[in-house]
Order: C-alpha cells, then sequence, then structure tokens
C-alpha cells in the first residue's frame, strides 16, 4: 500500500537532491539562527471533562519550567473544534490565553456542506467564539479573525462530500476572515499536498485541493487581495530515525501517544527542514502538532518536558541559535515581518499585524 506516499515523495526527492548539488547548505545566514517553535492542537474535548480538567491543571506546571531566549513560556495554540463546541470549555481555557499560556484559534470538521451552508455555519460558531474573546476582527474590514486546521484534513474538499464538500473553502475561509491554514502535513492521507516544508500562498480556483502548489513566501513579495497562506509543519524521511528497524522513520512532526518526541533526532529533523521565508534563512519554523484531547497524557507528560528541555539546551545558546516559543498567530505575524524585510530580533515582531486575540 502506498499510503499516498506518492503525493509529496517526488517533491522530498527533489528537495535531496538540491541539497546534494548545494553541498547541504542552502541559503547562507550569518548567526544567530531564530527557531520559532509553534506547537498546534486539533483539540477535540467533546464534553468529556477529564480532557479539559488536565489540561488546566497540568499543563501550567509543565511550561512554568521552560522558558525561551526572550524569557518566554512555552505557548500552545488550541485549534478548538466548533462542531464539538462547548461554551463552558471556552470559559475555562480563556483562564490559560489570560494567562499567557497560549491561544485558541479554529478547528472543524464538517461534511456535505455547500457554499450555502457553509457559511453561516461558520458565522454562529465565530459568534460564539467571538462572545468570549476569541477571534475578533483586528480591523474593520472583515468580521472575524482566526487561523484555521480542518478536521480530518480535508481541507478545500480534498476527500470529497463526506468530510467537506465544498470546492472554494479556500476563498471563503479568506473572505470570512481566516489568516492563514495550520493543518498540514498530513501523512497517509489523500489530501497531502505535492508542496512540502514551505509557508506559501495559494488562489483558490474554484477546485478541489487548490492548495496542492502554491507561491512561496518570499523576502520582498507583499500577499495579493486573492492569495491564503498555507503553514506547513516538517515532513520528511528521517534518515537517523531507525525506530521501526526495517525502515527509516517518516518525520511529520506528530506528538501523540507513542511517546517519541523527546527523541532527539527526530526534534533535529524538525529543525532540519528549514521551513521559513525565502531570503530570510535565519528565521526558521517548526510546527508540530497534536490532538490534546484524546492523546493529553502524551501531550502533557515527561516526553513533551524532555522536549523542551532538548529544545533549550540544543537551541538556545544565544551565539548560534536562539529560540522563540510563538502561537501561531505569532507565527503568522514573524512571517509578514520576514516577507516586509524585517531582520534581527523576530521577538519583536510577534504583533506586527495582528494583535493578541483578547486585545482586539
Amino acid at each position: 500500500m502506498s499510503k499516498y506516499l506518492w503525493n509529496w515523495f517526488p517533491s522530498y526527492l527533489k528537495e535531496r537532491l538540491r541539497s546534494v548539488f548545494t553541498d547541504g547548505r542552502g541559503d547562507r545566514f550569518e548567526c544567530p539562527r531564530h527557531v520559532m517553535f509553534l506547537f498546534v492542537d486539533h483539540l477535540e474535548l467533546a464534553g468529556k471533562s477529564p480532557r479539559l480538567e488536565r489540561w488546566l491543571e497540568r499543563y501550567p506546571a509543565l511550561a512554568s519550567r521552560h522558558v525561551d531566549f526572550d524569557g518566554k513560556r512555552p505557548k500552545h495554540t488550541w485549534f478548538y473544534a466548533m462542531d464539538l463546541m462547548r461554551e463552558e470549555e471556552l470559559v475555562q481555557l480563556k483562564t490559560m490565553v489570560e494567562s499567557g499560556l497560549g491561544e485558541i484559534e479554529l478547528h472543524w470538521h464538517h461534511g456535505g456542506d455547500t457554499p450555502e451552508t457553509f457559511l453561516p455555519k461558520l458565522r454562529d460558531g465565530l459568534r460564539t467564539f467571538q462572545k468570549h474573546g476569541f477571534m475578533r476582527p483586528s480591523d474593520g474590514k472583515k468580521s472575524a479573525c482566526f487561523a484555521f486546521i480542518h478536521g480530518n484534513w480535508s481541507l478545500d474538499n480534498s476527500l470529497g462530500p463526506d468530510f467537506c464538500g465544498v470546492d472554494n473553502e479556500i476563498a471563503l475561509l479568506r473572505d470570512a476572515g481566516c489568516y492563514a491554514d495550520f493543518t498540514f502535513p498530513a501523512l497517509f492521507s489523500k489530501a497531502q499536498p505535492a508542496t512540502i516544508n514551505s509557508i506559501y500562498y495559494v488562489v483558490d480556483d474554484g477546485k478541489p485541493k487548490s492548495y496542492e502548489r502554491g507561491r512561496v513566501a518570499r523576502v520582498g513579495v507583499g500577499q495579493s487581495d486573492d492569495e491564503f497562506m498555507i503553514f506547513q509543519g516538517p515532513l520528511t524521511v528521517n534518515w537517523r530515525d531507525w525506530r521501526f528497524k526495517w525502515h527509516p522513520g517518516i518525520e511529520d512532526g506528530e506528538i501523540n501517544k507513542s511517546n517519541s518526541h523527546d527523541n532527539t533526532r527526530r526534534i533535529d529533523a524538525w529543525i532540519a527542514q528549514g521551513i521559513g521565508v525565502v531570503g530570510r534563512p535565519e528565521w526558521i519554523f517548526v510546527k508540530v502538532f497534536c490532538h490534546g484531547g484524546q492523546d493529553h497524557a502524551a501531550v502533557l507528560g515527561d516526553a513533551t518536558d524532555r522536549m523542551f528541555t532538548y529544545l533549550e539546551k540544543r537551541y538556545n545558546d544565544g551565539a548560534k541559535n536562539r529560540l522563540h516559543y510563538v502561537t501561531a498567530r505569532e507565527a503568522y505575524n514573524i512571517v509578514k515581518a520576514a516577507e516586509d524585510g524585517r531582520t534581527g530580533d523576530p521577538n519583536e515582531y510577534r504583533d506586527y499585524v495582528l494583535p493578541p486575540p483578547l486585545h482586539r
């Protein structure tokens, strides 16, 4: 079974060949290298109180043991499942947002929709989030402001009507106030685009899977009104990871109950993909993801503690590497600063375009 590897494997081979012919150097940059680490969560609490209770109990203590170069604690981005919404959960999660432990964005499983049914559902859900201070507009141009992760990875009807059903979903999300999608990678799914290890822009063509390929983010090139940002995490064959013995590991940045995310070979592979804005190679973005409702024991456990410890030890020496814990919104802002030609310390650009949700 191919498990849809050929959706992206040719792109991986091209990356490997390019690395060989450039002697593995890619774009040269002056030290320090800045590593933006963002942890995005497909959060599905589904009214099961133990899932939320573990987060409220354990995450503040976990985060308190770690700090980045800027003196900031790890920041989680909870992409809260709108189709499983319980308002009392939003009220309790807000306490962690107010404490600076993270931010809330939008996750949504939906199926069989049309443009006529999609927008009313989205707007109703956004109004509920906004009642609690989330996803409010950042300016007067749109009625909301949010990042997005699609349920089952089926963005833009990529898995068919049972999972989405809206061929122009990207355009609808953009026009509703979505500033970027953080769904991918989607290992072993036909939803996975051919483009990998990139921050790139797509234009909705009215057909399914408009995000297959697009224009990579680049210094000096602004975003046009019809473009939409796709913000990817790492996807690669990790030739240093032979935990499965008969084949090398395929790395997609997933944090789950396997408790392997403290494996230094995995962490190094995330960094090595060098995801960022072309022309600003010293700023790289590492997006890992989890299902923190179902897998809360792993995500809030000792392996995550050790993962943060290794990041701080290996990638936060101050001279060669500086670590920055960021939310999805802050990562987006830093990308926009890079596109505008900003240099230096990315910590200065956490709120470059979009202010924090509770400050809008």
